[in-house]
């Protein structure tokens, strides 16, 4: 049904293959500039600033990205957030022959500046070119562009440096950001609801930000992207020391439960359409059995066991993301949508940035299943924490809020 949808909304479809192009091209630059650095440096401290750099843009960019978003033609910001990046996909293979390690820095920091800017942006525009009723099918196959990128991107990244070379991976990434950049030229033609100049002046950047402040309801979605990311975060070193770590199967274990995360999320994507509202109850309850599915994780005895449950982990963690997601595109107001939604990036980032380094001490205390169990009754506890805040919301006064 997800994917007849996608001739039924065409504008939609050429967002969705430029993002899973967009994707697997990243991917692929991830996998090509941790092991470059790896060969040049086999310095942790190198791979710690490169993955600063991947989160620092987010952090800076992604409000002032939304911000613009609101105010101009979405689908070319989309086009120059990809273009501008193709010249500096390609730096890393100068570093190769250099071994310039700035070079690989600068290109990393501006293709994540590019995402910074492409994600906000690429949020705001769905609720555009989308039949409302739509949305939520929709949404479901955004999990289909995770899942995709992770299962492509990841493992078939890895294939290539595998049986080809590294280098090979930084000429895929520039081609697909290319590939990319022409699709969204088919968008820049179409009437996208750009906001009139009176909702520009009455949108200020200062109100804008009080608004999540002001509104219970995005109070509590700003929490979720506080908290959910202290747990995603830790999840990303766990799942790569189950493999390496516990069961030993080397770097086609790590390509293995990548596929079985992003199969996870591909899954989710088809019960999107026996969704019927409730969103935000769906949604949380999917994250406390994420936690469960982490309780079981922590468990595994045998590889394939821990298979299923990354798959089953990213399956449900998937739906509480097409509820939650939906329920966001609905109440964000759309002369502020891209801004909004920056912010809360910006926020998420943040936390995620913070996670991954704590996960680095976590894992020098606890082994890879202890710190399953540890996410897993995380999980739990910030359900019950959304719950509580959920039911202390007044949703008439905070949609009236939203709405003037």
């Amino acid at each position: 049904m997800g994917y007849k949808l996608l001739k039924i909304e065409s504008n939609y479809q050429i967002i969705f293959w430029s993002s899973v192009l967009n994707g697997i091209g990243g991917r692929f630059a991830q996998v090509g500039s941790f092991s470059l650095l790896y060969l040049l440096t086999e310095s942790g401290v190198s791979l710690g600033i490169l993955m600063a750099l991947r989160v620092l843009p987010t952090i800076l960019f992604a409000p002032i990205s939304g911000y613009l978003g609101d105010r101009f033609h979405k689908a070319k910001l989309l086009f120059w957030a990809d273009f501008l990046r193709v010249p500096f996909a390609l730096l890393p293979l100068l570093v190769a022959f250099t071994g310039q390690l700035w070079l690989l820095y600068l290109s990393t920091f501006v293709i994540a500046s590019g995402e910074a800017v492409y994600r906000p942006v690429r949020f705001a525009i769905i609720p555009d070119i989308v039949q409302k009723k739509n949305i939520v099918a929709v949404n479901g196959l955004e999990q289909n562009v995770v899942g995709i990128t992770l299962v492509f991107g990841s493992l078939l990244g890895g294939i290539i440096a595998f049986l080809t070379d590294v280098h090979i991976l930084f000429f895929f990434h520039a081609v697909f950001l290319l590939w990319a950049a022409i699709l969204i030229t088919r968008l820049k033609s179409i009437d996208i609801n750009q906001n009139s100049e009176m909702k520009v002046a009455e949108s200020s950047w200062k109100e804008s930000g009080f608004l999540i402040i002001r509104v219970a309801l995005l109070r509590v979605f700003l929490l979720i992207m506080l908290l959910m990311p202290l747990a995603n975060g830790v999840d990303n070193v766990i799942f790569n020391l189950i493999a390496l770590d516990v069961f030993d199967k080397g770097d086609l274990g790590v390509g293995l439960i990548y596929a079985a995360l992003g199969m996870g999320f591909v899954l989710s994507s088809m019960i999107a359409k026996w969704i019927r509202g409730k969103y935000i109850t769906v949604g949380v309850w999917m994250i406390l059995l994420e936690g469960v599915g982490h309780l079981l994780l922590s468990q595994s005895s045998f590889f394939v066991q821990a298979l299923l449950l990354a798959l089953s982990i990213t399956f449900v963690g998937g739906i509480s993301d097409i509820c939650l997601d939906t329920v966001l595109m609905r109440i964000l107001p759309s002369s502020k949508r891209g801004f909004l939604f920056g912010t809360l990036s910006m926020f998420q980032s943040s936390s995620m940035g913070i996670a991954m380094i704590g996960a680095g001490f976590l894992t020098e205390w606890l082994s890879p299943l202890q710190s399953a169990f540890l996410v897993g009754a995380t999980y739990i506890l910030f359900a019950f924490i959304f719950m509580v805040a959920f039911k202390t919301v007044n949703f008439r006064d905070s949609l009236l809020k939203l709405k003037n």
